[in-house]
């Protein structure tokens, strides 16, 4: 059950990261680091607790997993927008992937707070959906504005 979800969390995260690429000339700097930072935090956070749960007997080792994800998703979620949303993106990534393992270790029954994190990034998701429409939306407008004045 434990490898599922963190399969489904990897589906997520990189189809979130194919979103992002399919709208990145859309997007904003803000945008894209506000993108960045959802994805490398909360893919570290949950793909994080769940490998601290199934590395129980390894702190260390799920923490530098879970940072490597987080940060990695970060850098190439930003990276598709600007350098300063990659470097947001790797920071949020880098603090979720130290909290969640940790979490995870104090934890004497962690799958109810894996399934509300599991929850939380689809919510989360659902609002970077909104965020990417909404930019569009601007960005056709703007486009529009310039066409009238020329």
């Amino acid at each position: 059950m434990l490898f599922l979800n963190m399969i489904f969390l990897s589906l997520v995260t990189v189809g979130s990261i194919l979103y992002t690429y399919k709208n990145r000339s859309e997007l904003a700097c803000m945008d894209g680091m506000i993108i960045a930072m959802v994805l490398g935090a909360m893919s570290s956070i949950s793909l994080g607790l769940n490998i601290q749960v199934y590395l129980v007997a390894d702190l260390q080792l799920a923490t530098i997993i879970a940072v490597a994800i987080g940060m990695a998703v970060g850098f190439i979620t930003g990276k598709l927008v600007s350098l300063t949303a990659s470097i947001e993106g790797v920071m949020a990534g880098m603090m979720g992937g130290l909290m969640s393992p940790m979490l995870g270790a104090m934890l004497s029954h962690p799958l109810g707070l894996i399934w509300f994190f599991d929850f939380a990034y689809i919510f989360v998701l659902i609002l970077v959906v909104l965020l990417v429409k909404e930019a569009r939306q601007a960005f056709l407008e703007e486009s529009m504005d310039v066409e009238k004045k020329s």
